[in-house]
């Protein structure tokens, strides 16, 4: 995978998350935990961000590692979403950038998946993402 340390917004934005949904057939985000201040608020946030989408999500983990980061004694909560052009609409509604998808607004660290294999992963708050060679000549 490729190591890109810049934004992609707009258009390209929109292009990435319709490449990525014909690629790939899941995707995930990051709600870390040591960020909230109050669980139980944040959670019941998230839930009414994802109410759109809710019925095509696959689960919810508690974490320490993923894609991007490796907490030491922290976790996370990482929510896995099936992409389908319901999920892929709320992606393009969300957010107009890759690194607009950080906290509080908005959870963070975007991941796609074709089955078990990763072929996106954002880190917003880092501002840098991996991408699999023939998505991003994809999006050139």
């Amino acid at each position: 995978m490729l190591m890109i340390e810049r934004n992609i917004k707009g258009k390209s934005y929109k292009q990435l998350i319709d490449i990525l949904s014909t690629n790939c057939n899941r995707f995930a985000f990051v709600e870390n935990r040591q960020m909230m201040d109050i669980e139980e608020d944040r959670l019941t946030y998230i839930d009414t961000l994802i109410s759109d989408i809710a019925e095509h999500l696959i689960e919810r983990k508690i974490q320490q590692e993923w894609e991007t980061t490796k907490l030491r004694e922290d976790t996370a909560y990482v929510y896995y979403f099936y992409l389908n052009n319901a999920t892929k609409l709320f992606l393009k509604e969300r957010s107009n950038s890759v690194f607009d998808w950080l906290n509080p607004e908005l959870p963070e660290d975007l991941m796609f998946y074709h089955n078990e294999k990763c072929l996106f992963a954002s880190c917003s708050h880092e501002r840098y993402f991996m991408v699999d060679e023939t998505i991003w000549d994809s999006l050139k």
